[in-house]
């Protein structure tokens, strides 16, 4: 029985990317349907990290078309991605370690009073909602670099799972997480 198109949230087709003379993904084809968890498996240098940052924006795509609820997208960077409805959470962390918590989660994305100024009052609550939903406890205020890098990444999980994308893109989630976290983890997806 074929899938309903509706059901489809992700469809990549003919995805290509080469770096040099280096084919890296050729011809990737791929479906996501809408709720699912869909995990890529390979070994090292197989293109999983590349084929990730193509739909994110991170690189440009040689050749194919990725589509958004059947509707033909091109990121011209993860800013846009991330407009566009998807998240993507890093292998390599990209943190502000002498920023808080809170700076790191709204970095770029401040909320503002009427004023125009940052409104931090705004940003305690939904932190604070968020983490609370996803049931970690964690200080707001407190410097990235005070953290380990298990809490760190489930900071930065919790930052994609914020922008209330449709889909969000995990590269090696749980590499260095702990067993608890890593149960945590597939508890929220």
């Amino acid at each position: 029985m074929a899938e309903a198109k509706d059901d489809i949230v992700l469809s990549i087709r003919g995805m290509c990317k080469s770096f040099g003379r280096n084919r890296v993904l050729d011809h990737i084809n791929l479906d996501v349907k809408r709720g699912t968890v869909m995990g890529l498996m390979g070994e090292n240098g197989a293109g999983k990290s590349t084929m990730m940052k193509c739909l994110f924006g991170t690189y440009q795509k040689d050749e194919g078309k990725i589509f958004l609820n059947g509707k033909e997208i091109s990121f011209s960077g993860p800013k846009d991605a991330l407009e566009n409805g998807i998240a993507m959470v890093h292998q390599e962390l990209n943190q502000c370690l002498e920023r808080s918590v809170i700076d790191n989660l709204f970095l770029g994305r401040y909320p503002v009073n009427s004023m125009g100024v940052v409104d931090e009052g705004q940003m305690k609550k939904k932190a604070a909602d968020l983490f609370r939903k996803l049931g970690m406890t964690v200080n707001l205020t407190q410097p990235m670099r005070n953290m380990s890098v298990s809490q760190r990444q489930m900071c930065e999980i919790a930052k994609a799972i914020s922008y209330n994308a449709q889909v969000i893109v995990l590269d090696e989630p749980t590499s260095s997480l702990t067993v608890q976290e890593v149960n945590k983890l597939f508890e929220m997806m």
